[in-house]
């Protein structure tokens, strides 16, 4: 059963979901949320291709990509930018020392959701 489209469903709210926490100052979450969003319909396409993905590495997913055109390079970046956060986003340990809310800022939650914004719509526009 392909469920490309519940996959693009559900970045769509994970963006949301960004977009809100970001509004709120709450910039570690948008990150994750970013994340979350990129990964989610990365997942979707790779289904809509009739595959299987499994993993968090939005670098590995977007390799995986079985596309005739190359992956554009802005994608990739975007793709490694946003791995770097799914764990520094969440936990402590991920820094020496304070939590991850003193190292998120306003920039950092516009520039990864113009990322993730930028992977659902790419795979948005490979899925329809």
């Amino acid at each position: 059963m392909n469920r490309s489209q519940d996959w693009l469903r559900q970045a769509e709210r994970d963006l949301t979901a960004a977009e809100n926490s970001a509004g709120t100052g709450l910039h570690a979450w948008a990150a994750f949320a970013a994340q979350q969003s990129a990964e989610k319909a990365l997942k979707g396409l790779v289904q809509a291709l009739h595959g299987a993905a499994r993993g968090h590495s939005l670098t590995a997913l977007v390799q995986q990509l079985p596309l005739a055109e190359p992956i554009p390079e802005a994608l990739m970046d975007a793709a490694r930018e946003l791995d770097q956060v799914y764990i520094t986003a969440r936990y402590p340990n991920g820094f020496v020392s304070g939590c991850p809310a003193d190292y998120f800022s306003e920039g950092t939650s516009k520039r990864l959701l113009e990322h993730a914004r930028s992977i659902l719509e790419f795979c948005r526009g490979k899925i329809s």
